[in-house]
Parts: C-alpha cells; structure tokens; sequence
C-alpha cells in the first residue's frame, strides 16, 4: 500500500512537470481566458509548489523502501529511487528551461522504483506462503 501511494505521489510530480508548461502556454495564448486557468497556471508554476511535492516524497521514499530492502534483499529500488531523487533535487538548482525534463525524469524513476518495490514484495509473499504474505503486504 505504501509503494502504491508513493507511486501517485510521484506521478503528481510527471503531472505537474508535463501540465504546468502547457497550461502556462495556453494561458499565454489567449486559450485559457479564466480567472481559474490563470490562478491556476501561476500557483503550479510557483517554487513553493516543488517543495511541498518534495516532501511526502521524501517521507514516503524514507518509510517505504529502505525496510523493503530488508525483506526482499534486492538494492535496485533503492538504486532506481536513489537517482530518480537526485534528479528531483537537481531540478530545484538549474534553469528553468531544464527544470521539468530532470523533474519529470526524476518522478517516473521514483514512481518505477516503487512499483517495483511493490513487485518484489508481492513475489516474496507467494514464494514464502500465505501465512507470511499477510504481514509482508501490511508493511
């Protein structure tokens, strides 16, 4: 469950990436002519809205991942979501014309490396039995 909703937590990351430029755009042209396509447009675009994403990714990476790791004994998860935030952090620091293809970048290697995780998890519990199953998929 965890990996699952640290995988939606990434994938608003890919969203914010792919739809703050677009609604910016068509803002910009004209096409988004409401209050909402403009407040809208402008919150998505603001820094603080990077920070606030960062953080439940980062919670999530921290309480998820590393105690899977414990259990399925496979570092590529951690590897893949260990790149995937270097490269959310790197994306705070360089131009704006960069910033979205690192983030995005970055959050669809965080959103694998959950799903992943996910799958390793799921295949330790049908390879150890039910009995265990139940409490490998709590965690």
């Amino acid at each position: 469950m965890k990996d699952m909703i640290a995988a939606a937590v990434s994938g608003l990351c890919v969203l914010h990436c792919l739809l703050t430029p677009l609604l910016l755009l068509l803002g910009g042209v004209g096409v988004l002519e409401t209050v909402l396509g403009t407040v809208l447009g402008t919150a998505l675009s603001s820094d603080w809205v990077h920070y606030v994403l960062l953080v439940p990714v980062i919670i999530l990476l921290a309480w998820s991942l590393p105690a899977a790791r414990c259990q399925h004994q496979d570092p590529m998860p951690l590897r893949i979501a260990g790149t995937g935030l270097a490269l959310l952090l790197v994306s705070l620091l360089v131009p704006a014309a960069l910033e979205p293809w690192l983030a995005a970048s970055g959050g669809l290697l965080l959103m694998g490396a959950h799903l992943l995780n996910r799958n390793l998890l799921h295949r330790l519990s049908e390879a150890v039995g039910p009995q265990v199953a139940s409490h490998h998929t709590q965690r």
